[in-house]
């Protein structure tokens, strides 16, 4: 997604991936991503958020399109709220350093958190550290 910044892409994400969330389960989707970026994997997109956010069938918010429609600006002024504060670090990781999560109620036979630990629930969602 050329010409978007970090800011747009990560605020997308959040709205995409959680926008449905308390502040705090938007924050924890934006520090999955802020970690995965911070851990410089390459088959996670490596060390930008653009490029982890981007990163082919990481995100289902961006699986097959070319950009996010916000058709909700409240919700999504608060998703660029809650991206504002994970990238000027004010934000305190709510997962404990989590690089995977899911929402198990949409994927209740998911086999990948297997390999993964558990650290914790933050509303819908379950928040996961992927073995190294």
């Amino acid at each position: 997604m050329s010409g978007l910044s970090d800011r747009e892409v990560l605020a997308k994400t959040i709205y995409g991936e959680a926008r449905g969330e308390s502040r705090e389960g938007q924050e924890a989707v934006g520090h999955v991503i802020k970690n995965r970026a911070q851990a410089n994997r390459s088959e996670w997109g490596g060390n930008s958020i653009s490029g982890v956010c981007l990163q082919p069938k990481q995100f289902e918010c961006w699986n097959g399109r070319g950009d996010i429609e916000i058709k909700e600006p409240g919700p999504y002024e608060q998703c660029c709220q809650v991206a504002d504060s994970i990238l000027n670090g004010s934000s305190q990781d709510p997962t404990r350093g989590a690089d995977h999560y899911n929402n198990p109620n949409k994927e209740p036979n998911a086999e990948w958190p297997e390999k993964c630990t558990v650290l914790g629930d933050v509303g819908q969602h379950r928040f996961y550290k992927g073995p190294n």
